[in-house]
């Protein structure tokens, strides 16, 4: 194994953290109008704004920031080492290493990005004692992301923390997957690519890969959403099933533009974090090498 494996890991965890806090606040308005039943962006912004306060596009970041750099960590290290190993001895990685380490970083990465994203969005949807109404009088269930995580584990044991694991597990694995194939084909593979082509090609790849995966997204974030106690949903395709009933097929593209505005600079960051951190890594560790030689 590569004697500096450890730099994507730790790099993976910087640009994590830096794509959040680019795109939690649209991530939020995303979650609402997939899971709140006939609500537009523009309503969803206005309502947050409204009854909630500029506080209202974080909510549910709290978890998120302490465990995004963890999976993105994952991903990117399992991802970078991956790749490395499959194109040993080759000038550039073939599109099918970068394909299926991709998909390995999109596996692994589920361990931490499912419980993230079920208490993500548990905190996301509290919008008023009404279902699917915002209102000045907000009663939330979860105070906290922990007490939500807590809640889920006790009630339901660790399983809990993995609903939506099967729909989630589809749409990672194949976004992940997309995801890198584009970025690698936007910069051609350049070992030192520009910061301004890493941050654009991170944002089309993410704006890209996630436009492929919205029906998924849409589902899992029904999902999740549901009360587990009394749910709605029995599974993926009788949510899917429910969903087209009650909506019709446009349900499955809801939130697609906010997504898109999201993916980018949220993506963008990550690549950029990422990118130039392991690029400092690097040549710290190379030359820390060279003078002890």
């Amino acid at each position: 194994m590569d004697k500096d494996f450890w730099c994507d890991f730790v790099a993976g965890w910087i640009g994590g953290c830096t794509g959040l806090l680019a795109g939690h606040p649209m991530d939020t308005i995303k979650v609402r109008q997939q899971a709140v039943t006939h609500t537009s962006a523009a309503k969803a912004i206005v309502n947050t704004l409204k009854f909630e306060g500029v506080r209202g596009f974080y909510k549910g970041m709290g978890f998120p920031i302490l465990t995004t750099g963890a999976m993105n960590s994952l991903f990117f290290g399992v991802y970078g080492n991956t790749l490395r190993w499959m194109s040993s001895g080759r000038e550039k990685p073939r599109y099918l290493d970068i394909f299926v380490a991709g998909c390995c970083g999109g596996v692994v990465q589920l361990i931490v990005a499912v419980p993230v994203d079920l208490v993500k969005i548990k905190m996301q949807v509290q919008i008023s004692a009404g279902e699917g109404v915002w209102g000045s009088k907000i009663m939330p269930k979860y105070n906290t992301p922990t007490q939500c995580l807590v809640d889920a584990v006790r009630t339901q044991g660790v399983s809990g923390c993995y609903r939506g694991l099967f729909t989630m597990a589809w749409r990672d694995v194949i976004a992940s997957a997309v995801y890198m194939l584009l970025y690698c084909h936007l910069t051609d593979q350049e070992k030192d690519p520009p910061l301004g082509t890493v941050f654009w090609a991170g944002g089309v790849a993410g704006a890209i890969s996630w436009a492929s995966i919205l029906p998924l997204d849409v589902v899992k974030s029904r999902i999740q959403a549901d009360d587990p106690h009394n749910p709605t949903y029995k599974g993926f395709w009788d949510c899917a099933r429910k969903s087209y009933k009650a909506d019709g097929l446009s349900v499955f593209t809801r939130g697609f533009w906010m997504m898109t505005l999201r993916a980018f600079p949220t993506n963008g960051a990550i690549f950029l974090g990422y990118v130039t951190s392991l690029g400092l890594m690097r040549k710290y560790t190379t030359s820390t090498r060279e003078n002890q030689a």
